[in-house]
């Protein structure tokens, strides 16, 4: 840390200096007085407040103070490792360094009680810390974390002072360290979904796209085709138009839509449980998406810590997509005055046939049934899943409807 210690504003601050030389003075008196205990133990105490005073102003003087949680990310339920460190770098030993560090009240310490915190939804750790001069100390502690969330470490506050109690100074450390909690992941069918088939009878309507980056071959140009099609090069070649032959794409996607509203008004607040809930529901499928093949995309009508107004990750197969989708999941703010139905209508015209669109609500309005039914005879698959609420709509060849409470598929 490197700014300068904060002095605790205690009446000993301003006794010291004036003891200090008081009992000078008074040692000198009884030296020239011939009185040697009495010079003695005014000497002694000088040495005393001496001391005192030079752990009040250097206490803090070439100390470094941090934690760390490993690893960074982790689901609810997995251990982690908090490590506090303390790094004295200059000649002058601590004796005792009081540190009070702010923690999530979502993450429980194997063995310690955490105190409470005036700030919501935190808690405070007390340790007590010893260093040596020249010297770096850690303390672990073993953690598990107990909910989906982005969670910061501290501020902390140390303290420290000389060894009678005579003085303290205090320093102020910023927040340090991050740990993101996953949603939990869960087999779909322990949220109500059939295991076989758990998007139901969702197949699209409409067939895969062409993909103009796959060129399978040519042929030569007929009547009607697109201009855009014409392979300029071949044609050059044969001296008559070519027309290329693409390939249709062969991995099929799946484009969830999760929604964080629970009531008709914003200002409403939310139902922590049935968001909650449907965030885990939204992550199995995503895992389940990616085990069966699927190219799988995420939208939120939410933003992420710090991030955009949405969160938008576009369908893909790449190795770290379902990484990329747990960690918008876990850092999503839910929060927003935004409806689920004008995204969806948004963003669907930048998908291509062959995609199923799954919509996970805890609220479904007649304007999302309507952009739904939209969706559905547009050719698209349609999957809606309604939490704790009616679907007001039926399931239907290419659209499949569920209505799934959360408190009786946690319980099973």
């Amino acid at each position: 840390m490197d700014e300068a210690p904060t002095v605790v504003p205690l009446e000993r601050e301003e006794v010291l200096p004036s003891g200090l030389i008081t009992a000078l003075l008074l040692g000198l008196a009884a030296v020239a007085l011939g009185r040697p205990v009495l010079a003695l133990v005014a000497f002694a105490v000088a040495v005393v407040l001496a001391l005192s005073l030079t752990y009040l102003r250097l206490g803090f003087t070439r100390v470094r103070y941090w934690r760390t949680v490993e690893p960074t990310h982790a689901f609810p339920g997995e251990t982690v490792t908090l490590e506090l460190a303390l790094e004295n770098a200059k000649p002058l030993p601590l004796p005792w360094v009081e540190v009070v560090e702010e923690l999530p009240a979502a993450l429980e310490l194997s063995g310690v009680v955490l105190g409470p915190s005036p700030k919501p939804q935190r808690k405070v750790l007390r340790t007590l810390l010893t260093a040596g001069a020249a010297e770096r100390v850690h303390r672990r502690y073993q953690a598990r974390p107990t909910r989906r969330g982005y969670y910061r470490l501290g501020p902390a506050r140390l303290t420290t002072g000389d060894p009678f109690g005579l003085a303290r100074a205090r320093l102020e450390v910023a927040p340090g360290g991050e740990l993101v909690v996953y949603p939990e992941l869960r087999p779909v069918e322990s949220f109500g979904l059939p295991a076989e088939r758990p998007l139901g009878d969702a197949t699209p309507l409409r067939p895969l796209l062409e993909d103009p980056l796959r060129i399978q071959g040519v042929r030569p140009y007929q009547p009607g085709d697109s201009p855009r099609q014409i392979h300029w090069r071949a044609s050059a070649r044969l001296g008559e138009l070519q027309t290329r032959l693409l390939e249709r794409t062969a991995t099929p996607a799946l484009a969830l839509f999760l929604d964080v509203n629970t009531f008709e008004h914003f200002w409403e607040g939310i139902r922590p449980g049935e968001l909650e809930w449907a965030i885990s529901l939204t992550a199995s499928l995503a895992a389940w998406g990616m085990e069966q093949g699927y190219q799988v995309g995420l939208w939120v009508n939410a933003p992420l810590v710090g991030g955009e107004r949405f969160i938008r990750i576009l369908p893909s197969r790449h190795p770290r997509q379902l990484q990329r989708i747990l960690e918008a999941l876990a850092m999503l703010v839910p929060h927003t005055g935004h409806r689920i139905e004008t995204l969806l209508g948004t963003e669907s015209r930048s998908l291509v046939g062959g995609v199923t669109v799954v919509v996970v609500t805890a609220l479904v309005t007649d304007a999302l049934r309507q952009t739904l039914l939209s969706l559905w005879r547009q050719g698209y698959g349609v999957t809606l899943v309604a939490v704790d609420c009616e679907a007001g709509l039926p399931s239907r060849r290419g659209l499949a409807v569920y209505e799934l409470e959360a408190s009786r598929a946690s319980a099973a």
